[in-house]
């Protein structure tokens, strides 16, 4: 008898566990981007459920992380969900988050002889493989008839590539924000950018059993997020007062931040067939490199949650 009751317990136990696993929706935030914007817009004052926050530097975690289901729902860059994509990982791309690709860039240092991508031949740069950087450059030198082999190439990180272009072992990176901001502070010049280079997108990305076991939290942290992005937008002091946290939260400078965030102007969309076939060209030009199989991307994109985006939050703030 006493161990049927303590079987009834561990049982009633374990069913209240997971009750509760299904009302905490847990999320991979990049360097608190999406928390400052949401708490600094007030979205998140009256949740019915409990919202826990992962935070992580880099976009590749938090895909593994989705992959074995250590998070719901992660925010980041196109490419590490599509190679997970490649791989047939339990995940869905639900949503895209869209900002201004300048953000997006190809940089020479200042005091370079570099004025264009035709002076790239027999100069050195540093780009992460696998990334927005290594397309842009090599997409970048193909539009402009350079070839791919013309130029040393160092595999470096965003931030250990800016590090290098200050220190001179480099000529020129392709990277993203907030280094491109950084760089052009120090007079670091531009010679190309994205903008109808590459898609540059970023996605909001579920793991497949969240979607199942919690689609009115996912539905609702979506909608809420929409709201703090068009607050963001909203007014230039909105967009301030968010950068202004979010350079708080992160020790960063926050005269960057209130230029990076006024430039990128990020938003969040509802996915459309554009955005799967610019996911396509992602696919394709690393498949093209032997970093992955090529495959349909949009087996691996999720539109039932078009409506909750574009709805408003239901909510009084």
């Amino acid at each position: 008898m006493r161990y049927f009751k303590r079987l009834a317990a561990t049982l009633l136990a374990s069913s209240l566990s997971v009750a509760a696993a299904a009302q905490t929706l847990v999320v991979g935030d990049q360097s608190y981007n999406a928390r400052a914007v949401m708490e600094a817009a007030g979205v998140l004052d009256d949740l019915p459920y409990t919202l826990e926050w992962k935070q992580f530097t880099a976009g590749s975690p938090v895909a593994e992380a989705l992959n074995v289901g250590s998070l719901d729902v992660g925010l980041l860059g196109d490419a590490p969900p599509l190679f997970l994509g490649a791989l047939g990982a339990p995940i869905k791309v639900i949503a895209v988050s869209r900002q201004n690709l300048e953000g997006v860039a190809i940089l020479a240092r200042k005091d370079s002889a570099i004025h264009s991508l035709q002076d790239l031949r027999g100069k050195r740069a540093a780009i992460w493989k696998g990334s927005w950087s290594q397309q842009l450059l090599f997409s970048a030198l193909d539009k402009a008839g350079v070839p791919r082999d013309a130029l040393e190439l160092r595999y470096l990180s965003a931030l250990d590539a800016s590090h290098a272009l200050d220190g001179g072992s480099v000529d020129v990176i392709a990277t993203w924000e907030p280094y491109v901001t950084q760089q052009e502070r120090h007079g670091a010049r531009v010679l190309a950018t994205a903008e109808g280079i590459i898609p540059a997108q970023s996605f909001v990305v579920a793991n497949s059993k969240a979607i199942e076991h919690k689609r009115p939290q996912i539905a609702d942290f979506l909608q809420r997020l929409k709201k703090a992005r068009d607050w963001a937008l909203g007014n230039p002091a909105n967009t301030e007062a968010y950068a202004d946290d979010w350079a708080k939260r992160t020790r960063a400078d926050v005269d960057i931040a209130r230029a990076w965030f006024a430039r990128a102007r990020t938003d969040l969309a509802p996915l459309d067939p554009q955005v799967i076939a610019d996911a396509q060209t992602t696919v394709d030009f690393f498949a093209g490199l032997g970093l992955i199989k090529a495959y349909p991307a949009a087996i691996l994109f999720d539109t039932s949650f078009t409506a909750a985006i574009a709805q408003p939050q239901a909510s009084n703030h």
